[in-house]
């Protein structure tokens, strides 16, 4: 089975239905040559139009999962990855696949994403999971990383088959629905701090290189 990196409620979505129409939405829309609907919700284009989003401090934000990602997917260990949007859906990233480091290209990548539902060139390279999250970490020990969490030294618990869990949201806490389908997990905190998701990636991924360097190497 192995070990999964999953990054929960991303901040990773279409421009939501209730504002496609909004002018500043409409706008960006155009000056790209896209659909609002087909687009992704930015925070730094479509603030205003954000306003009356509900959750809105957790959402516009890819950015953030563009960051980890690059970092995630650079290590040469072996793990799955996955991508838990903030409405709950689940992607599947392969761990051959080199993201644009480009941000732009990269919003590009995931908007097509979201519209063909797959990426693939040879192979596949991302597409969205029928697999509920449940699913995905049954049978793994699920370590979830959270400000409320343990401040307990985890390299020992990385050794086995785990679920690493970590937001990727810039504000808020999680969703119960979602500490619900991860049934019984550890909560452990790299400190009371808030830290960026990019921050704590890398911390973890770090500690992961180095309990698994000579077993997935």
């Amino acid at each position: 089975m192995g070990s999964a990196f999953i990054f929960l409620e991303t901040s990773l979505e279409p421009v939501p239905e209730e504002i496609r129409n909004h002018p500043v939405v409409r706008a960006d829309a155009k000056r790209r040559g896209k659909n609002p609907a087909c687009i992704l919700l930015d925070d730094s284009k479509h603030h205003l139009a954000m306003r009356s989003l509900q959750f809105r401090e957790k959402r516009g934000r890819p950015d953030i999962i563009h960051q980890c990602l690059l970092l995630l997917l650079d290590s040469p260990l072996n793990f799955e990855v996955y991508v838990h949007t903030i409405n709950g859906e689940i992607i599947w990233i392969n761990r051959k696949t080199r993201l644009p480091r480009n941000y732009n290209r990269f919003v590009g990548l995931m908007e097509k994403l979201f519209v063909e539902r797959k990426i693939a060139a040879d192979v596949t390279l991302m597409e969205f999971a029928d697999t509920p999250l449940r699913e995905i970490v049954k049978d793994r020990e699920v370590l979830l990383f959270r400000e409320k969490g343990e401040m307990v030294d985890f390299g020992r618990m990385l050794e086995g088959d785990v679920a690493i869990c970590i937001g990727a949201f810039p504000h808020g806490d999680f969703f119960e629905e979602t500490l619900r389908e991860l049934g019984f997990f550890r909560e452990i905190s790299l400190g009371r701090e808030s830290y960026t998701s990019l921050y704590v990636t890398s911390r973890i991924l770090c500690e992961y290189e180095r309990v698994r360097a000579n077993k997935d190497h």
